[in-house]
């Protein structure tokens, strides 16, 4: 966790003002409306105050659609089977358990959430006094609403703010950044020093990443980031691709410094430094001015660098450099090329974005639906436990008369899981932190309930109490990152149970050590078979996450052999979905898995794991999408225009060859990653792109002659990525992590 010293954030500080008087507003709203049970508004508030106000609105609206979804459902099931105890505990673990598959499996899955728990709740109830059943489901979703009502009317009125801002402001930053790297790119050809090219820093390799968690919180909040969802998410991957076709580049250029041959005249350098200038500036008017582009795009820039590239295929003179044109100049050519195409699709996605339009269907990327098997091994191992935990808490409470608040158990059982399941990462293993705060949260509360509440006369004074008590710990929940903030949001839980403020105050020792064995016990059931199914080590589970995307990696290269496949966008599309899916787990996992006790699992080499995999499936890409964009270039006739060649297949079964000896590394700790299959490839690529230049010039071309040549870069780029991932995989000491610590 981080240190207290280091977590002052004005930002959360404001958060925590709003939720705080949010919460004590909740409280003077029931108490004066003397509803049931005054808890659940202020809980409602807890849980719904965002940093942004539409995102509060939104989530707030999927509480009142599932509050009031559970309570027509536990009504109707009532109305049939109250008569019948068992075939109602049947039904209802059903509902717990669709409802938890849901949260993972559908858009809307906090309403998910919400109807589980509204269930449970309303039938608990209604089991104890059958006659009060509809009553009970009014006060539930009146209650709700309160809660909802106040936190938007508190965040609409003091200080509102919008995620989108926060979206634009990361984007503009890697927009900066890439701008950067092609005006350094362009000053190191400018000057000649190939051998030291500058390579994309850090931030602005993980920017794709970093850019799709804000969005998913932006169109949360906004309802122009939610309707141009897919435009912005084509954005960010318009990002990825500049920066692999970057990469590639650079690849062309350092092919020729490593290979030792002089391909570049100075008016060559003059143009290659002048269009990457260009394409620079093209970017820098995106990044500084992107309100202004739906009326003048950065056509200009672009259209100078297009000039430039013009000007590296035509004749600077009669300097022999000029004269013996090699096959890597070509490759560069085409790599420019690409990279040109690519500024030029991030410029159309911000003009249509500041026109307020989404792209045409055909640029944005096609949303695949997952097979039923993924959807089922996503969703159903915690729903199963969902319902499982459901029937041991009734059966103990039904046969045992424990805890003495069933309902509460019950509720608690529920909510461990339905928190866990929401997130979807199970390494950060959020009910157990949730707990734990629960726990310190029922220790913290005590003095407040027994020695200081009953000391206090009228709401006044008792607001100002559980201000000073509230507002650090709902600090403290804001101002730390997930998953760390879940040990405070589990102690404000509790802060709010615990004080049992009803229309007729009383204090009893008894009931206070009930609810809290009852909440308790509720937390253990959850978080014990929540342990049973998913129990594995952060360390564990980066390693089947890396396993998997290697897996995903070798599918896509078999997949994608073809391409002249008439699927091939499809294909290809397809394939990127599942591994920015599997990347985004990866970088969630990744700040979990760091082990002080080993030496060799440091952070700075978990990071720089992580760092290879964003890097590697940059470069995939970027080959991916250059042998699609020469699929498109070829015309109808392929077979003669773009005919097959094995130069692309010899790189295909080395890759494949070296992830499956990362596969191996994974399974086989003690094994060390042979990289044969990529020296022996890198030698005949590099002679077969200069045997195939060699006969382009001498007028007499190979089929398939510019294909190669034009590609080659792509091929290497991705050589050199599987190298530093592999350099970085084998720098941990995955045999530390598989055996017990003591």
């Amino acid at each position: 966790m981080p240190p207290i010293a280091r977590t002052w954030n004005p930002a959360a500080a404001l958060n925590a003002l709003k939720t705080t008087l949010g919460v004590i507003v909740a409280w003077g709203i029931v108490l004066w409306q003397q509803l049931p049970d005054p808890f659940l508004a202020p809980i409602a508030v807890l849980f719904l105050q965002t940093p942004y106000l539409g995102a509060s609105l939104h989530k707030g609206l999927m509480r009142v659609l599932g509050t009031l979804a559970g309570a027509l459902l536990v009504l109707v099931l009532l109305a049939f089977l109250i008569q019948d105890r068992w075939a109602l505990i049947g039904a209802l673990s059903a509902v717990v358990a669709v409802s938890i598959y849901m949260i993972r499996n559908s858009r809307y899955g906090y309403a998910w959430f919400m109807l589980a728990i509204t269930a449970v709740i309303i039938a608990g109830d209604a089991s104890l006094e059958p006659s009060m059943a509809f009553a009970k489901a009014v006060s539930r979703s009146t209650e709700a609403v309160v809660g909802i009502l106040v936190v938007l009317v508190i965040n609409g009125l003091l200080w509102p703010r919008t995620g989108g801002a926060v979206y634009d402001r990361a984007y503009r930053e890697a927009l900066a950044g890439l701008a950067e790297q092609m005006r350094r790119l362009g000053e190191a050809v400018s000057a000649g020093a190939d051998e030291r090219l500058p390579q994309p820093p850090k931030t602005l390799r993980g920017a794709p990443v970093r850019l799709r968690e804000i969005l998913a919180a932006a169109a949360l909040d906004s309802g122009g980031f939610r309707r141009l969802r897919r435009t912005y998410e084509a954005q960010i991957d318009g990002l990825a691709a500049v920066l692999g076709s970057l990469m590639a580049f650079g690849e062309n250029l350092r092919l020729a410094a490593e290979g030792e041959r002089a391909f570049l005249s100075t008016p060559h350098r003059m143009a290659l430094s002048s269009a990457l200038l260009e394409l620079a500036a093209a970017v820098e008017a995106i990044e500084q001015d992107p309100g202004a582009l739906a009326e003048q795009p950065p056509a200009d820039a672009l259209s100078a660098a297009r000039q430039y590239l013009g000007r590296l295929s035509a004749d600077p003179g009669q300097e022999p450099e000029a004269v013996a044109e090699s096959a890597l100049l070509h490759a560069t050519s085409f790599a420019l090329n690409g990279l040109i195409a690519r500024v030029e699709g991030l410029a159309d996605g911000a003009v249509a974005l500041a026109a307020g339009r989404s792209l045409p269907a055909s640029a944005l990327a096609v949303e695949v639906r997952g097979p039923l098997g993924e959807r089922l091994a996503r969703g159903l191992p915690n729903a199963l436990v969902a319902a499982a935990g459901f029937w041991l808490m009734a059966l103990l409470w039904i046969e045992l008369q424990w805890p003495p608040f069933g309902v509460i158990g019950l509720t608690m059982v529920i909510v461990v899981i339905g928190v866990e399941t929401l997130a979807n990462v199970p390494v950060h293993r959020r009910a157990r932190r949730l707990a734990i705060g629960g726990v310190a949260g029922t220790l913290l509360t005590a003095p407040v309930y027994f020695a200081v509440m009953p000391q206090l006369d009228g709401f006044l004074t008792l607001s100002l109490v559980l201000f000073v008590f509230y507002y650090p710990i709902l600090y403290f929940f804001h101002a730390l990152p997930p998953p760390h903030n879940l040990f405070f949001l589990g102690a404000g839980l509790m802060a709010i149970l615990m004080v049992q403020l009803e229309p007729t105050q009383t204090y009893s020792v008894v009931g206070y050590l009930g609810l809290s064995l009852s909440i308790l016990t509720g937390f253990i059931v959850g978080i014990t078979l929540l342990g049973i199914v998913g129990g594995r080590s952060p360390r564990e589970h980066l390693r089947l996450t890396l396993k998997d995307l290697l897996a995903t990696l070798d599918r896509t290269l078999g997949d994608l052999a073809d391409r002249n496949r008439p699927d091939f966008a499809a294909a290809l599309a397809r394939h990127e979905q599942r591994l920015r899916a599997q990347l985004q787990s990866l970088a969630e996992i990744v700040p979990m898995a760091y082990a002080a006790h080993t030496l060799a699992n440091d952070r700075e080499r978990i990071d720089a794991l992580l760092e290879a995999v964003e890097t590697l499936l940059i470069r995939m890409g970027a080959l991916q999408r250059a042998r699609a964009r020469w699929r498109e270039e070829c015309g109808a006739d392929r077979e003669n225009n773009c005919p097959r060649t094995d130069f692309g297949r010899h790189w295909r079964e080395a890759f494949q060859v070296t992830l499956r000896e990362l596969l191996r590394k994974l399974d086989q700790p003690r094994h060390s990653v042979s990289l044969a299959a990529l020296d022996a490839n890198r030698d005949l690529a590099l002679s077969e792109v200069a045997r195939v230049d060699a006969l382009r010039r001498g007028g007499d071309p190979p089929p398939g002659a510019v294909y190669i040549l034009g590609i080659a870069g792509h091929y290497i780029g991705v050589a050199r990525g599987l190298r530093t991932f592999a350099e970085a995989l084998q720098a941990i000491d995955w045999a530390a992590w598989r055996l017990p610590r003591f």
